[in-house]
């Protein structure tokens, strides 16, 4: 399964997972069957934070560790099936690690599991905010 995670850069802190996808200069993609790891800077997925979720299901990734979302984004990658684990604080081997062990709890906004991933303090209308969500 590949798993996504915002980090701040592919170079000198590739291991420091961002709060939000607008903070983020890269990604780490983990593949957990393989173990094995990629960065890519956040444009080479997509050059629109709002489509990120069909690029996501474009290149197979249907999961993504995460510090913050805003409600709406929420809603979206869970309607998509993108599952969405809540990191545990911001470093990037730590929360592989937990991953790995399943540790880490997806959450849907059906399971009430929300409060886990910090809600965002952007507007929660997807119009209004400046990351295109």
């Amino acid at each position: 399964m590949k798993v996504l995670i915002p980090v701040v850069d592919h170079e000198n802190a590739k291991n420091k997972i961002t709060k939000e996808f607008d903070d983020a200069a890269s990604y780490c993609i983990y593949d957990s069957l393989n173990k094995t790891y990629e960065w890519i800077p956040t444009n080479a997925l997509t050059s629109k934070i709002g489509n990120i979720s069909f690029a996501l299901k474009r290149k197979g990734i249907l999961s993504v560790i995460i510090r913050e979302m805003p409600i709406m984004a929420i809603h979206l990658f869970t309607e998509m099936g993108i599952a969405l684990y809540p990191a545990q604080g911001n470093s990037l081997d730590e929360n592989i690690n937990l991953f790995d062990k399943k540790e880490l709890k997806p959450l849907t906004i059906l399971n009430e599991n929300v409060p886990q991933l910090a809600v965002s303090n952007r507007n929660s209308s997807c119009g209004s905010c400046s990351s295109g969500y």
